[in-house]
């Protein structure tokens, strides 16, 4: 026998995973497998569609406390209608704003009558947590089906029909997956710190900072605490969509994108390697360093994550103008804003906010904080985003710079609340003016005159 007997020749079909229909013709007798058959081939090409698209949320699924019917032992979210793809590439619509309760009740409904005769590629799915109680848990959204009415039958008796119903509803459920506290045991819940570092470790970011040491390696091919889950109760037709921390007292925080991730979209450039050592043909490797798909969609979530907890920050302090950013972010993204105070509206102080942080320019050069265009700001993030986010515990410096168009406003007595953004310092400095671009009174000007 030829050793190619066994290979595929050009232009033969490879039956092995194609999608099977259902060949109809007249005189075919069909049944109600043929036809179940055929919404199995339209569902397997729906979701080799979803798979292109890439996992995540699309739009909406924003989680926070209901603020009506939240209570310390029974907290309720509210949910925003929304939609997401799973990994499976199953579409996850949530059409209206929803409550959702954390507790539930053990006579809880599910919907249905039971019937199992519809092709369900996710049932069961892995146990989640129903009745919780204090920890960390991961809340998710995920498909499910339950059946409506019933349908005429034929030559049945309709008293002993299992599965006469007449309609199969592809619908979602949510679901809250406990966090074992082994996987966070070094960090300090009573401390500010907790909700940031637990933000960053489902980002994987100690992972990703190991490969650094070796830029010839790349990102393995799950890192964080999420995908940590992967192999538990979180399976691939689970959307996260919030971070919650439930104590005694009720819910400390729910962080959305800590968790929640824009879809991301498969990388074609992800198994691009090259042979490292010539010596060992299988060892292939290719770049930590390169910004791939993931990192992206990565940095964008820790930017949204900054401002969603610095706006819960700043609605539960007193005095937020005295807070420094260090005792409540041990990491910062690589871009973001901060508002300042202006009474009698709310914000942070600049000198207290970035007190012991490095920055530009640095403290006792007497130089302010350094005018930007706030038409700079949109490419500003869009650099930013290629870089990783800023360790304070390294002491790594930050760009800081203040719109002029917003100084100017403030200074005309407008009605609008001062900022400040800052970026990575392995930016490149934004604020240079430039000619018959920047203003005289609000450009940047060396001190020449400072004493030695």
């Amino acid at each position: 026998m030829s050793t190619l007997d066994n290979v595929l020749q050009l232009q033969q079909p490879l039956k092995e995973g194609g999608i099977r229909q259902v060949n109809f013709f007249n005189g075919r007798l069909l049944t109600g497998k043929d036809l179940a058959r055929e919404q199995l081939a339209h569902r397997q090409a729906d979701a080799r569609l979803g798979m292109a698209i890439g996992d995540g949320v699309a739009f909406g699924l924003e989680a926070a406390r209901d603020p009506d019917l939240d209570q310390a032992n029974a907290p309720v979210l509210r949910v925003r209608a929304g939609l997401a793809i799973n990994r499976l590439g199953q579409t996850l619509r949530l059409g209206a704003d929803t409550s959702v309760a954390l507790t539930r009740r053990y006579d809880a409904d599910d919907g249905g009558d039971g019937c199992q005769c519809v092709f369900a590629q996710c049932n069961p799915l892995a146990d989640g947590t129903y009745v919780a109680g204090a920890g960390v848990y991961v809340l998710t959204i995920a498909p499910a089906q339950s059946s409506e009415g019933r349908a005429p039958s034929n030559g049945l008796d309709p008293s002993n029909v299992r599965c006469n119903t007449d309609a199969t509803i592809d619908a979602v459920q949510f679901r809250l997956l406990a966090i074992n506290p082994l996987r966070f045991a070094d960090l300090d819940p009573s401390s500010p710190l907790f909700r940031n570092r637990l933000a960053y470790r489902c980002f994987g970011v100690e992972a990703r900072e190991a490969n650094a040491f070796d830029p010839w390696r790349v990102d393995p091919p799950s890192y964080g605490l999420i995908d940590e889950l992967r192999s538990g109760a979180l399976s691939d037709c689970d959307v996260p969509i919030a971070l919650v921390y439930w104590t005694a007292a009720g819910l400390n925080f729910v962080d959305t994108w800590a968790v929640r991730r824009a879809l991301l979209e498969p990388d074609a450039l992800s198994g691009f390697s090259f042979q490292r050592n010539p010596l060992v043909p299988g060892e292939l490797s290719s770049f930590a360093f390169v910004a791939r798909a993931r990192r992206l969609v990565e940095a964008q979530a820790m930017c949204a994550q900054f401002q969603q907890q610095l706006g819960d920050v700043l609605a539960a302090s007193g005095a937020p103008a005295a807070l420094n950013a260090s005792e409540y972010f041990r990491y910062l993204p690589p871009f973001g804003i901060v508002p300042l105070q202006r009474l009698p509206l709310r914000g942070f102080d600049d000198a207290a906010f970035f007190n012991g942080i490095a920055r530009r320019p640095g403290p006792g050069s007497q130089q302010g904080t350094p005018f930007i265009d706030v038409r700079q700001l949109g490419a500003v993030q869009q650099r930013a985003l290629e870089h990783a986010p800023v360790d304070l515990g390294q002491r790594e410096f930050l760009w800081v710079w203040r719109p002029w168009q917003n100084a100017k406003a403030l200074h005309d007595n407008q009605s609008v609340q001062p900022m400040l953004a800052f970026a990575s310092g392995q930016l490149p400095d934004f604020a240079s003016p430039r000619l018959d671009m920047a203003r005289f009174d609000y450009s940047n000007y060396a001190n020449c005159c400072e004493s030695a």
